[in-house]
């Protein structure tokens, strides 16, 4: 029995010599990938964000049928996005300048306050933005086979995406302020968007189409019910 133990022993020894041997040198190739490791660059925050820009469907797909650990999950992703968006804009202090924007379009009113909300809680004011443009594009793309929770999982990323796009305005608008570039931004983004959701479902001009709409058609209907619930706040107060 000794003689076994000392056998295993041995054994157990000279595996973890045979490791030892295996393991990379230390060098400038390894720190380097530690450090894309350690930012996310192969999976990760980073690794998303650049799978997005470059194939977003191929991507998406990937994370619902194949591997779901490969980037970062899709509503931490929109809220991390939506994040970066808001310390770009509170650090250049532009959101002051929307605020005024604010009074003047909508006065002291629940309406302004509602937008107000909305511009300073972009992570959950996205989540319910989503509910929206997921109803319409689950009407516009009826004969796939996904469900609400998959458009809802494709479009967190895209639009997660998309708000980092959204992070360069607050640049431009601090350092330029140039009404054709503010535009031309937009444009950007939105074209990112139907291409990127059209993509998911097969692609082809039609299908981008039909995703614009549907996001556009998303957007404008979370504005319409914001704008409802602060008339209803102000009907509210008055009769209070």
């Amino acid at each position: 029995m000794k003689n076994e133990h000392l056998h295993h022993a041995n054994q157990a020894n000279n595996t973890n010599n045979e490791q030892e041997i295996l393991l990379e040198r230390v060098d400038k190739k390894y720190a380097v990938e530690e450090f894309l490791n350690l930012i996310g660059y192969e999976r990760g925050l980073l690794f998303t964000v650049r799978e997005l820009l470059l194939r977003p469907g191929k991507m998406i797909h990937h994370f619902l049928n194949t591997d779901r650990n490969a980037c970062t999950k899709p509503v931490t992703f929109l809220i991390l996005c939506s994040v970066v968006y808001s310390l770009i804009t509170s650090y250049l202090e532009v959101d002051v300048l929307s605020e005024e924007q604010l009074k003047k379009q909508y006065g002291a009113s629940g309406v302004n306050n509602i937008m107000l909300w909305v511009q300073n809680n972009y992570g959950y004011a996205n989540i319910l933005m989503l509910i929206f443009i997921a109803f319409w594009t689950k009407v516009f793309f009826k004969k796939y086979s996904y469900n609400i929770y998959e458009i809802g999982v494709l479009l967190c990323f895209i639009m997660g995406e998309g708000m980092l796009w959204f992070s360069v305005h607050p640049i431009i608008a601090k350092f330029i302020n140039n009404t054709i570039l503010d535009t031309l931004l937009y444009i950007a983004i939105l074209l990112y968007v139907a291409w990127a959701i059209g993509q998911f479902f097969g692609g082809g001009f039609k299908n981008y189409f039909k995703a614009l709409i549907a996001y556009l058609l998303g957007f404008v209907s979370f504005e319409i019910v914001a704008i409802l619930i602060g008339v209803a706040m102000d009907l509210i107060a008055k009769k209070s």
